[in-house]
């Protein structure tokens, strides 16, 4: 099921997907996909989505950088500067036991990097806990801030990222730019609706359709919450584009609504519209 449709093909931005260096890409799908029982949509190499990307009529996708470990940051980031052109924008990656944080934060504003992608589980660190809070003083009014929310489709016993936290950060970060990615919150959509429907805060519908949430319930927070602060995404290499467009298209969204989720909420964000 390709994005065919005359007003959509070519202009998708995936505001949510995961790239390896072509050197671990293998190892990297075979321990977070194939050890999961997870099927991935594409091998994981920059390649490869760009592939994905051109069969799927997505123009320009965003790669969300985890960084589990804080040595791995500098060299997250030396990667994603280099990866970043006119297909693909790259976040920076962040961990909250960075002994060089400011600096990393800057050198991610210097390159232009446009965000940073914080996995809480994946970090072993609480996403409000008061380590966190010195990268989103950082980041306020200068970057934007993907945060993963909710469950996990790999297992954790602790769950780090609930919704009712991802609140109390924007009560502490008024002017902090916030994408809780999976709507809210993967597989915890009743906490999403009850603690951020309506706040200053953006949704990414990856990870959400074909793992557990209705199409009633996606449509009702889409629409409470506003199509205009809900982004297009796909976790991919955890789904492909075409197959969340096409969840999409069964919802009954307005022409309008399906633009700003496709691509001009995105567009906006990252300064592509002026």
């Amino acid at each position: 099921m390709q994005c065919n449709q005359p007003q959509y093909f070519g202009k998708v931005i995936d505001f949510h997907v995961h790239v390896y260096p072509d050197n671990v890409a293998q190892r990297a799908i075979d321990n977070v996909y194939t050890a999961n029982n997870l099927i991935p949509a594409y091998d994981g190499t920059t390649s490869g989505l760009i592939n994905m990307m051109d069969n799927d009529g997505v123009r320009l996708a965003v790669i969300a950088p985890i960084a589990t470990k804080a040595s791995q940051v500098e060299s997250i980031n030396d990667w994603a500067i280099s990866h970043t052109d006119k297909h693909i924008i790259s976040f920076g990656g962040i961990h909250p036991d960075c002994d060089d944080l400011d600096d990393q934060v800057e050198k991610i504003i210097s390159a232009g990097l446009p965000g940073i992608k914080i996995h809480s589980n994946w970090q072993d660190t609480y996403v409000d806990d008061p380590k966190m809070l010195p990268i989103y003083e950082a980041a306020q009014g200068r970057l934007i801030v993907t945060l993963h929310a909710g469950d996990e489709a790999t297992y954790f016993e602790v769950q780090r990222a609930m919704p009712d936290r991802i609140l109390h950060i924007l009560q502490l970060f008024p002017k902090l730019t916030v994408n809780a990615a999976h709507l809210g919150g993967f597989q915890m959509w009743d906490m999403a609706e009850e603690y951020l429907i309506g706040k200053n805060v953006y949704f990414d519908v990856s990870a959400c359709f074909g793992h557990g949430i209705s199409n009633e319930q996606a449509l009702r927070i889409i629409r409470n919450h506003g199509a205009e602060h809900i982004l297009f995404g796909t976790d991919s290499p955890l789904d492909r584009p075409s197959v969340i467009f096409g969840h999409l298209m069964e919802l009954g969204l307005t022409d309008n609504e399906m633009e700003l989720i496709l691509w001009k909420n995105a567009e906006r964000l990252l300064g592509l519209d002026k």
